[in-house]
């Protein structure tokens, strides 16, 4: 099968603050994406594909470059070119000025999905534990960071400072939404440093300012929503201040990439070297150790609950002298009142354990979380 090897070139080493040395002993090239050439041709992103090389590679890595087949000469390739038949190994060039303000996507940055959206007290605290989870791992440090450095507005009006934030947020329809950064992804607007719009709709008018969903899976046609847009549907863009900026585009497009194409070259190159810059202070911060302190003495309390359970439904063996002198009274009366007795101690039972266990469950979660 034919395919494309793209290269990049990644730091040895990465100084504090995403501080990154540009003397050339401290950079390699690495393996990033593998690109099948009939995957192209069927997902047909662009009808300049090189083009859209150019775009996926950037946004992965997060600096703007060029292709070319030669890792020790920056000479371009036809952009203008159809993709050939044989398998082939680009190589992106980068400036020491686009070096310095490199920084890749996460591939472990995923996304958490509910399966319903029935209220349940579990489903609500799974809720609360994710939010907690993002905000605490990968949340205000990691996209400030990474929208600082991606930034290229003078004044930084598209670094966003809050997980939270509306700017970090789509309205969309629930299939869309869970293909979202997977298997669809919606291209910057462009005209962008790699396409115009031309390059992606040829009838377009090549300035003319416009975002795209592309499809990255064709056989979930319905990621696209219901009825389904074609992939390559232009989006409407608001300019309103609180839209997404590009940067966060390009984030969810580069999941997409990364999901379909990405090397486990480049997932182990980023783990190696960038996870101090991802979360700075280290693997395990106070929020991450916090919330494991609580998630874990909430496992280990249910657990309890259930082998409480479980021994109060199996019960003991053979009935002892007690249990007969407690019987004695029930011996000889008629079975007719007998089963109405024994409906009524039911009853009773099952009213004084459910009261049982709901004083449990009250004192155990107010031990858990005081107010």
């Amino acid at each position: 099968m034919s395919e494309i090897q793209v290269y990049a070139s990644f730091p040895r080493t990465v100084g504090l603050d995403a501080d990154l040395n540009i003397e050339p002993s401290n950079w390699r090239w690495v393996h990033c994406l593998t690109l099948p050439v009939e995957a192209l041709k069927t997902l047909e992103f662009s009808p300049k594909p090189y083009k859209w090389i150019r775009y996926a590679i950037g946004v992965v890595v997060g600096a703007q470059g060029d292709l070319s087949s030669s890792s020790d000469s920056p000479i371009l390739v036809d952009y203008d070119a159809c993709l050939a038949d044989q398998s082939s190994v680009l190589y992106y060039h980068t400036s020491d000025e686009e070096r310095r303000r490199m920084f890749p996507a996460d591939p472990k940055i995923g996304r958490t999905h509910l399966t319903s959206s029935v209220a349940t007290t579990r489903r609500a605290r799974f809720r609360d534990d994710v939010a907690e989870r993002d905000r605490g791992h990968k949340g205000d440090s990691y996209i400030s960071i990474y929208t600082r450095r991606r930034s290229r507005n003078p004044l930084g009006a598209d670094v966003v400072q809050d997980i939270n934030s509306v700017r970090n947020g789509l309205f969309l329809n629930k299939l869309t939404h869970v293909g979202l950064g997977r298997d669809v992804a919606f291209l910057r607007q462009t005209p962008n440093f790699a396409l115009n719009t031309s390059d992606v709709d040829p009838i377009a008018s090549p300035e003319a300012p416009r975002c795209t969903a592309q499809l990255f899976n064709p056989a979930l046609p319905y990621s696209l929503g219901t009825p389904t847009l074609p992939s390559g549907s232009p989006l409407r863009v608001s300019d309103y201040s609180k839209w997404p900026p590009a940067i966060l585009f390009d984030a969810v497009y580069a999941g997409a990439v990364l999901h379909h194409f990405g090397t486990q070259a480049l997932k182990d190159e980023i783990a190696a070297t960038w996870n101090d810059a991802f979360y700075p202070g280290s693997v395990m911060t106070a929020a991450d150790a916090d919330y494991k302190v609580r998630t874990d003495e909430r496992a280990s309390a249910a657990k309890k609950l259930r082998a409480q359970e479980r021994e109060r439904q199996q019960g003991g063996g053979a009935p002892d002298t007690l249990d007969m002198l407690m019987a004695l009274p029930y011996i000889l009366v008629p079975p007719s009142e007998l089963q109405a007795v024994k409906r009524e101690a039911k009853e009773k039972t099952e009213a004084n354990e459910r009261r049982r266990v709901q004083e449990k469950v009250t004192t155990w979660m107010d031990n858990m979380y005081p107010t």
